[in-house]
């Protein structure tokens, strides 16, 4: 069975993780986004995928430069934006073929079973289905409403309230070929120039699947799929890792669930959760502080530190007394030096530099 994996969005949202790499490859422990996704398509029986790309493309060609075992993969490149249909376009071309496709975003962690979805898109006579999904809070998505027969028969996108029991268009497809063949290739979107088209000759069917799903589109989402993850809700090969030369002071103190790259150096008086992850060969300082956090690899947190549901990137050293407060982000190779804050919600680019605002005692 195929698959296309559309990666080739600026992921702005993820700002600043996405500065130096495309939203597929931000990692989720220690491991690139994408790589979840390939297994998860592998573990549901796809296994020709086509990866088109677009925004820093290069560097997902980098890390797909060696083969994956039990796939056959296919990169295509947009030289400008196409929308999300004029990609899938795109891809069928370089990969010819009748056969129906299943389309998965480049932002999708999940569970659901794509192979159960796949088979009864294929028992519909419509030419496209989309996978809809349950979620608390509709608010941030697109709400897709159906009938009895599952066709869908509107769009309300990011309602203004709260509707329980409402279903979210998950970006995820199945389609037939056919649907998407124009002799000339032009920007198109599914959500704009598609599915209006489709709606109105009632031609479009939702078909709901369980399990586990995040788009992973915002820095909250980012930071939530990592304590679901860590809470069982989704099921990562990353989670049953055994971190190697993990280095922890007896003092130091760990409050599940916390989880280790390899290399981690917790040094004495630390405390490290709950719901912390410690990225490969990242020091911990005397007395730091990480709650509800996420830490790239290769991070240095200086003494007397504390992280309180932040996401710091890779590289990062952030000298003693910092203060990272919550729903903050620092970008790749920042430095924060002594008694810096970085405010709640703030954004600190990638290879910043932050002065401190507390001095060190006198002597110190």
């Amino acid at each position: 069975m195929r698959a296309i994996i559309l990666a080739g969005g600026r992921g702005t949202r993820l700002d600043p993780l996405t500065r130096n790499d495309p939203k597929p490859l931000v990692p989720v422990f220690d491991r690139p986004l994408l790589f979840h996704q390939l297994d998860w398509l592998r573990d549901n029986g796809f296994t020709d995928i086509v990866v088109s790309v677009g925004y820093l493309g290069q560097r997902i060609l980098d890390v797909l430069n060696s083969p994956i075992p039990g796939l056959r993969l296919t990169v295509v490149r947009e030289e400008e934006p196409l929308g999300t249909a004029g990609a899938v376009a795109l891809a069928l071309d370089q990969v010819p073929s009748r056969e129906p496709v299943l389309v998965i975003p480049g932002d999708a962690l999940s569970n659901v079973d794509l192979a159960s979805f796949f088979l009864a898109f294929s028992r519909q006579p419509e030419p496209m289905a989309l996978l809809v999904h349950h979620v608390p809070d509709p608010r941030g998505f697109g709400v897709v409403w159906a009938d009895d027969q599952g066709r869908v028969r509107q769009f309300v996108e990011k309602p203004a309230t709260l509707q329980w029991g409402s279903l979210v268009n998950t970006g995820i497809y199945a389609l037939r070929p056919d649907l998407l063949r124009w002799p000339t290739k032009r920007p198109l979107d599914f959500a704009y120039d598609v599915f209006p088209e489709l709606v109105a000759r009632r031609a479009l069917v939702a078909l709901r699947a369980e399990g586990y799903w995040s788009d992973l589109g915002t820095i909250g989402q980012y930071r939530q799929a990592h304590f679901d993850a860590m809470d069982g809700l989704i099921d990562l090969k990353a989670l049953y890792r055994v971190p190697r030369h993990v280095k922890i002071a007896p003092t130091a103190r760990l409050i599940p669930p916390v989880w280790l790259g390899d290399h981690v150096v917790i040094d004495a008086e630390a405390t490290v959760g709950p719901y912390a992850v410690i990225g490969a060969g990242s020091r911990l300082g005397p007395w730091v502080k990480v709650t509800q956090a996420i830490v790239g690899r290769g991070v240095v947190l200086g003494a007397e530190t504390q992280l309180d549901g932040a996401v710091v990137a890779d590289n990062v050293a952030a000298a003693g007394l910092c203060h990272i407060a919550h729903d903050a982000v620092v970008g790749t190779g920042a430095q924060l030096y002594w008694g810096s804050v970085v405010q709640a919600g703030q954004r600190v680019a990638p290879d910043s530099r932050i002065l401190g605002e507390r001095r060190p005692a006198q002597g110190a």
